[in-house]
């Protein structure tokens, strides 16, 4: 009997070591972890620097983009849309930039203003890197590797001007789900004060994590239309997954100042309206 449960003991052991084994070798060796579950590239030492290096390239052509801009944020508070805590210098002639940061958790942005301007609004023409939500760890001694493809903006963005871009004490916190109910990663909600949602939306959430939770930030209480989606420019595109809290007809959520609105849940679905490009002033 004191063998048997000895040979059990060792067989379990045995599973647990394989187990360990396996989980180790899903994640390759070096590489700089995003935490939403993609892989951007190696972790490289260049003379004990911490930070950030990598390529800029267009999307549809591979060829590098120089006089680039990489924008680093530590949160996701402004959607990604307003002043970085840190900015790159201009990509080199091969798309090329390295930037020196911290350790610690960012979310990496690349743009290009035909205007040359490192800073402001996106206009249509600039070069961006799309809505990948790109989040590295950047340690101590090295620098992760992070390249980013952009695409050439088609329509301008239609946010207002007037986006919180810092924490309150108001706000709505709340999940996006598709239509089987999984969460939905990526994305944000957006805020309008009337049931007019045909126009820009007056807040925008934090982009949504990987269990489609956002919160959105507003200055003061009030009663709000939400709707979610996953770009933050023109109208939403055929497939583009959307979505309005209450369905087809917006139902008003109603905020307090100095209190968040808590369980909303919004279900996005492959939009199926028509499309005219451009229409970011009134999306629909």
């Amino acid at each position: 009997m004191r063998d048997r449960r000895t040979l059990l003991r060792l067989v379990i052991l045995c599973g647990v070591l394989l187990a360990q084994v396996a989980c180790q070798a899903v994640t390759p060796p070096g590489a700089a972890e995003v935490e939403t579950g993609r892989w951007v590239g190696d972790y490289i030492e260049d003379q004990g620097r911490t930070g950030l290096r990598g390529q800029i390239v267009v999307k549809d052509s591979g060829a590098p983009l120089d006089g680039a801009f990489v924008n680093i944020y530590p949160d996701t508070i402004s959607n990604l849309l307003g002043p970085s805590q840190f900015i790159s210098s201009p990509t080199d002639a091969q798309g090329r930039y390295q930037l020196e940061v911290p350790p610690g958790v960012y979310y990496v942005v690349a743009r290009k203003r035909l205007s040359g301007q490192p800073t402001g609004p996106l206009e249509p023409g600039d070069f961006y890197s799309e809505h990948q939500r790109i989040k590295v760890r950047v340690v101590a001694g090295r620098l992760a590797v992070v390249d980013l493809p952009v695409v050439a903006m088609k329509a301008p963005m239609f946010f207002k001007s007037r986006v919180v871009d810092r924490e309150t004490a108001t706000g709505i916190h709340g999940t996006l789900v598709d239509q089987a109910g999984k969460p939905v990663m990526g994305g944000f909600a957006m805020a309008y004060a009337d049931p007019e949602m045909k126009r820009l939306p007056d807040f925008a959430s934090t982009l949504s994590d990987e269990q489609g939770h956002f919160t959105i930030y507003l200055p003061e209480g009030g009663t709000f239309y939400l709707a979610a989606r996953i770009h933050a420019w023109d109208m939403p595109a055929p497939g583009e997954p959307y979505g309005k809290y209450g369905g087809a007809n917006a139902v008003p959520v109603s905020v307090a100042t100095d209190q968040f609105v808590a369980g909303i849940r919004i279900e996005m679905a492959p939009f199926a309206g028509p499309y005219q490009p451009g229409k970011s002033r009134r999306p629909f």
